[in-house]
């Protein structure tokens, strides 16, 4: 079980892997500008790339400030008939970045336009091994960790971004430059830190975020998944925010999107403010500060 995307395993029949085919490659080109939506729970930095019945949107999804974001793609090529169940999907923001092909794949619908949503929060980056060691070294010693920021140049120097193991061909977006665009998502998000109830400028100037006290493993289980959920075979995703205070609780809980149903949502927020608890924010001055918390929780029945 993890909780950056929260799996509940329940066990289903495995599928029985096939040869391995080699993928052709397509590349878009944009066919629009990068237009990003604000919300007053998420932002969301689309762009078009292709045309007529092959086109599709890209779609950067963000909950709070930071590099961090969920990637969802709208079109007419994502029929659900063309892609396996358990698919995972492999990202790769080029030339430089390695790919993460770590992706869980959701079958979505906007409107009337199919899509895939990818489970995982991404970065522009996949985390190194050095990140990782530091961030476990850091949890095994009960300190914060921040995982430093990708930077401008790195996104500047992205300018294109691949889909692969999805469809029957892979897909490559001619992005351009990915710095500005990001970086306008980013303020959109700044903007909607104060609409919580939160000072901008503190929260700019955190020495510390709040993060768990109590691991996020045992906020939730198996057993929280609704039984009627498992019945009819659903599964969702919930992406929530807690505000916490300066002593360290969870004051409230607001899902800021979910696939849905209901159930999932209502399960989260009930059990999560319940059985979480956190070391504060610190201001500037490392005094103890209210802020927020942001997560995710992947409902899935299989393996």
């Amino acid at each position: 079980m993890r909780f950056s995307d929260l799996l509940y395993g329940l066990a289903v029949a495995g599928l029985i892997a096939s040869p391995a085919k080699a993928r052709s490659l397509r590349k878009m080109q944009p066919t629009g500008q990068w237009v990003v939506n604000y919300d007053e729970d998420t932002c969301r930095l689309a762009r078009e790339f292709g045309d007529g019945k092959r086109s599709l949107t890209v779609i950067f999804e963000q909950f709070v400030p930071g590099d961090k974001f969920q990637l969802m793609f709208l079109g007419r090529p994502f029929d659900p008939a063309d892609i396996s169940t358990g698919t995972k999907a492999t990202i790769r923001f080029g030339p430089n970045e390695a790919a993460d092909d770590d992706n869980s794949v959701s079958f979505v619908t906007v409107g009337s336009v199919p899509g895939v949503l990818l489970g995982a929060f991404q970065r522009l980056a996949p985390t190194s091994a050095q990140e990782k060691l530091a961030a476990k070294q850091a949890s095994d010693a009960k300190r914060y960790y921040e995982y430093p920021p990708i930077g401008s140049a790195r996104e500047r120097a992205a300018t294109w971004l691949q889909l692969s193991k999805v469809l029957p061909y892979d897909i490559e977006l001619e992005t351009g430059p990915m710095d500005r665009p990001l970086d306008a998502l980013r303020q959109c998000s700044w903007d909607t830190v104060k609409s919580w109830g939160l000072s901008i400028e503190e929260q700019k100037g955190l020495t510390q975020k709040a993060y768990p006290s109590v691991p996020p493993s045992s906020w939730l289980s198996s057993d929280d998944y609704p039984q009627e959920m498992v019945k009819q075979g659903y599964g969702g995703i919930v992406n929530f925010r807690l505000i916490v205070d300066a002593s360290g609780l969870s004051i409230s809980c607001h899902v800021q999107s979910s696939t849905r149903p209901k159930a999932f949502d209502d399960i989260v927020c009930q059990q999560v403010l319940k059985r979480a608890r956190f070391h504060p924010a610190l201001d500037a001055n490392g005094k103890p500060v209210k802020s927020y918390y942001r997560q995710a929780v992947v409902f899935r029945l299989g393996p």
